[in-house]
């Protein structure tokens, strides 16, 4: 007599089907979509002209991507960049929810852990949101807080 699922499953004739491993599978999309680099391209140039130095970008880590990764002096900030033709589906800032601010939290520990210092080092969050085809940039400093 069958003691378990496995046998029983077995006595029948029936053999389980396994799913491809994770590593075996092909991602559906890219990162960055052609429309998401443009606009990430956009965003350095803004933030550069403004005194930022870009460090890295579309960084995967920690779960999460970071579109641009840039230095304010001793502050490592981390940039998520949002576009979108026109406000139908919400202004580009109202798409980084709080999910989206976890993924990015996450992301920004990996990529600190990674990447040290010689000592400590501010760190700050912000939004470039591109709205329209005429590219208005919104650019918000601190948008949020490792805290949320």
């Amino acid at each position: 007599m069958p003691s378990g699922w496995k046998e029983r499953l077995s006595e029948l004739g029936i053999a389980r089907r396994r799913r491809p491993a994770a590593a075996q599978r092909v991602p559906t999309r890219p990162a960055t979509t052609p429309k998401g680099r443009a606009g990430e391209d956009e965003a350095a140039r803004f933030l550069e002209g403004r005194g930022l130095a870009l460090l890295a970008r579309n960084v995967r880590a920690g779960g999460g991507e970071l579109d641009l990764v840039a230095a304010d002096g001793r502050c490592v900030v981390f940039v998520e960049v949002k576009w979108r033709r026109d406000a139908s589906r919400g202004t580009p800032a109202e798409a980084v929810t709080p999910a989206k601010r976890r993924k990015l939290l996450s992301a920004a520990r990996a990529w600190l852990a990674a990447n040290p210092s010689g000592g400590p080092r501010d760190v700050r969050f912000d939004v470039v949101a591109i709205e329209g085809t005429a590219g208005t940039i919104d650019w918000i400093q601190g948008a949020f807080d490792a805290t949320e």
